[in-house]
């Protein structure tokens, strides 16, 4: 930094209140491995001054618990994480002692998540496979694994990764780079990071984001999906509800408003919840208005597992009802998506999150909106809702809702 852009900096610190911390601040010189200034002193560089205070040179800094060294070798690193882990795994030795205390599998859980985390920790940003790098991580990588297994020492190293369920070390490395290289390639164009992409003008095997792009460039074989886009375009119109509230006769209202759709007009009514043990799901039942008749078309349900939530499952439940019209022969009139759900009816109106579930659903609308189909939804209480999924939602005068009544093809 030059002395003017150094006085530029702290000056516009200066009224946001920020002072320049020298005593947290450090200074390293960075040099080739094969350059014949790394055994110099580190004296004889040219000091850099800040308020009046010379600021100590060093052969490593550490930011965000890596430490980067002069020649972006990280054998420094891969030493302190070597012994980061191995102080945890000492921490943790005496609940497992040979044949005596917690399971393998448990144990097997502790490594991955305490031992093997505090190991790895930013290794897409330091992890080059340099053999030097290796040579450090491996016996503490091995380590863990005679912990895991209570082996002998003359087990071999190959069946001891193999029964302690252990991936190689540079694979799991590998794939930890990977897997940030794919997110790497999904990030909202605002952010501050950016997808990894080819570096010509530099070294082959140059760590960060192109060594980033190296492992991920194959997967990339033809147009992301655009994860991006927070676009109105399409957006589905909002029906004033007939329900202005969840307890006032409910049921009565919407009765009443149904009685107010034409022929040939779809209702569909979507749901999703979440049961106890954290398992996610979402149904959907949807009807056909035509001859004074509420006819059934079909209905289903779907599990999203233990890792999505409900308005995850109602964003589901309403790409599912809508794909049915896709092949339907039914002439194109209104449907009307009947949501208890206000955050799914917001996204459905204005994808301004742009949340995983929305995407394809929002792309099926789009199709059936230039196939002539006019879609809007409508809130409606949870038991309005419910009586529709289970088929018991029809017009006094109308016949009770049936499967013989339906005409999907």
């Amino acid at each position: 930094m030059s002395r003017g852009a150094n006085r530029t900096t702290l000056g516009d610190g200066a009224p946001l209140g920020l002072r320049f911390a020298t005593s947290k601040t450090e200074l390293l010189y960075c040099l080739h491995l094969t350059s014949k200034d790394k055994k110099k002193s580190l004296s004889s560089h040219p000091p850099l001054r800040v308020l009046g205070t010379t600021i100590p040179a060093g052969r490593q800094i550490k930011y965000l618990e890596v430490f980067i060294d002069e020649s972006l070798t990280f054998k420094y690193h891969a030493t302190m994480a070597a012994a980061r882990a191995n102080k945890v795994l000492g921490s943790l030795n005496f609940l497992r002692h040979q044949s005596r205390g917690i399971l393998a599998y448990i144990a097997h859980h502790l490594a991955m998540t305490a031992i093997l985390a505090a190991m790895f920790w930013a290794s897409p940003a330091w992890w080059t496979g340099t053999p030097r790098v290796v040579a450090t991580l491996k016996v503490a990588y091995n380590a863990v694994a005679r912990w895991i297994t209570s082996l002998p020492l003359n087990t071999r190293m190959t069946n001891l990764i193999t029964l302690a369920h252990l991936p190689p070390m540079e694979t799991y490395l590998d794939y930890l780079s990977l897997r940030y290289a794919i997110r790497l390639h999904f990030l909202l164009t605002h952010h501050a990071l950016g997808p990894p992409y080819e570096q010509p003008n530099t070294h082959t095997n140059l760590l960060g984001l192109h060594r980033l792009y190296n492992l991920s460039k194959n997967l990339v074989l033809g147009k992301l999906e655009d994860r991006t886009a927070t676009t109105t375009t399409g957006g589905v119109a909002k029906t004033v509800s007939p329900n202005h509230d969840k307890t006032t006769k409910p049921q009565q209202l919407h009765e009443k408003w149904l009685e107010t759709l034409k022929d040939h007009m779809i209702v569909m009514y979507t749901d999703g919840s979440k049961l106890a043990n954290g398992a996610v799901g979402c149904g959907w039942a949807v009807y056909h208005c035509g001859d004074q008749q509420l006819h059934w078309l079909t209905s289903g349900k779907y599990h999203l597992g233990c890792r999505a939530e409900v308005f995850d499952a109602e964003l589901h439940a309403v790409q599912e009802a809508v794909s049915i019209l896709l092949t339907t022969t039914l002439p194109r009139s209104t449907v009307f998506i009947c949501i208890d759900n206000q955050a799914a009816i917001d996204t459905l109106h204005f994808n301004k999150h742009n949340p995983e579930y929305a995407r394809p659903m929002r792309e099926i609308i789009e199709k059936l909106q230039l196939l002539g189909w006019r879609i809007s939804t409508v809130w409606c209480p949870p038991t309005v809702i419910s009586r529709g999924m289970n088929g018991l939602t029809h017009l006094p005068s109308w016949k009770h809702p049936s499967p013989h009544h339906a005409n999907l093809h």
